[in-house]
């Protein structure tokens, strides 16, 4: 009697033990394996988002986007213990009892919100030119690539750089291409620095450090291309003062025009590769040859799903994808989401009486 009495107090003792240490045990292995497959879901449907939009664009058929507005994981744990005791004669249930037994169950129930993306902010930021500060940001983030500057803007210095040739008076002016990859290589030399001038609205200059008759002749092809009288001394530091605008300055400096999100969403859709089918049955219509923006850009079809993709969709029972060993292509998608991340997801977080889209998951 005295050894059940023993084997009681242990269960109640582990029982106790486990309540109190279940947290700290689970937690953080859970906070380990969690934390990271939440954020590579989003980053993959986010992706796939896009991917799908830009499809929808291609077939000329409407597209609607959902923000991630919120991921909450609850976390509960339960713990058990018992003990099996015998009565009577030990010959009765001598090898049949489990002394001591003890478990601890742990679920984990995410509650995912989202809100639609729309009104008139979102059209707004879907149509307007990319704000000057913005297309810095991504020049300066891009600057080792010409692509880069060749997806962003329209035209430098009144250099017209067009998003399609749908005519055939539209010619490729090679002055942009050559600027964008000049700069790029300024770039790459660590010759080039984007300055953020004292003003308001913000202005920018982009200011150029070197010396020698590489640097120099860099120098003197650059402000050739812009239109521009080299000053006399080329070494040392030399800035530029950008600045919106349509055509070139009067004064020595750099004026750019960009594009809008839709400008990009149109030129990448253009991209995308549809079945000859779809094209004889008028699903998805012809589109001009693009401009140098995006005659880089691939988006593959095929009627397997890819197995080294990127991102992949299924639509009109085909599916669209991004090669993953396409850099140029993942460069110009990784624009056009990121600035999908900070214009149109910034209207979902100020929308007022959209509705919110609440699921609970339990797994």
């Amino acid at each position: 009697m005295v050894e059940k009495r023993i084997l009681l107090a242990r269960a109640c003792a582990l029982l106790v033990v486990l309540s109190s240490t279940g947290c700290a045990i689970v937690g953080p292995t859970a906070l380990r394996g969690s934390r990271s497959a939440y954020n590579d879901a989003i980053v993959a449907t986010n992706n796939q988002q896009v991917l799908a939009m830009i499809v929808r664009m291609r077939y000329g058929e409407p597209a609607k986007l959902l923000a991630v507005s919120s991921v909450t994981a609850s976390m509960s744990i339960q713990a058990s213990a018992g003990a099996q005791l015998g009565f009577g004669p030990t010959s009765n249930y001598e090898g049949n009892l489990v002394p001591l037994t003890a478990g601890l169950a742990y679920e984990e129930n995410p509650t995912i919100s989202y809100t639609p993306v729309e009104g008139e902010k979102y059209m707004r930021q879907l149509l307007s030119p990319l704000p000057l500060d913005l297309t810095v940001l991504l020049l300066r983030a891009l600057q080792n690539t010409p692509e880069g500057a060749t997806l962003l803007l329209r035209s430098i210095n009144g250099i017209w750089n067009p998003d399609f040739l749908a005519d055939p008076s539209i010619e490729v002016d090679p002055r942009f291409t050559r600027l964008a990859e000049l700069l790029a290589e300024l770039a790459r030399q660590g010759r080039t620095n984007w300055v953020q001038a004292s003003e308001a609205p913000p202005s920018y200059m982009l200011a150029f450090r070197g010396k020698g008759e590489t640097f120099a002749s860099q120098i003197q092809e650059l402000y050739g291309l812009l239109g521009f009288e080299p000053p006399p001394d080329l070494n040392g530091v030399i800035t530029l003062p950008v600045r919106l605008g349509v055509g070139r300055p009067s004064q020595p400096g750099i004026s750019i025009e960009t594009r809008s999100l839709f400008d990009l969403f149109n030129i990448v859709a253009a991209s995308v590769q549809v079945p000859e089918e779809h094209l004889r049955t008028g699903t998805a219509g012809p589109l001009p040859p693009v401009g140098p923006a995006g005659q880089g850009i691939r988006v593959r079809v095929s009627k397997e799903r890819p197995d080294e993709a990127m991102a992949a969709v299924r639509h009109h029972d085909w599916w669209y994808s991004i090669d993953g060993a396409d850099a140029e292509s993942k460069l110009a998608f990784r624009v056009v989401e990121t600035l999908i991340s900070v214009r149109i997801a910034d209207s979902a977080d100020h929308a007022k009486g959209t509705p919110v889209l609440t699921i609970p998951v339990s797994q």
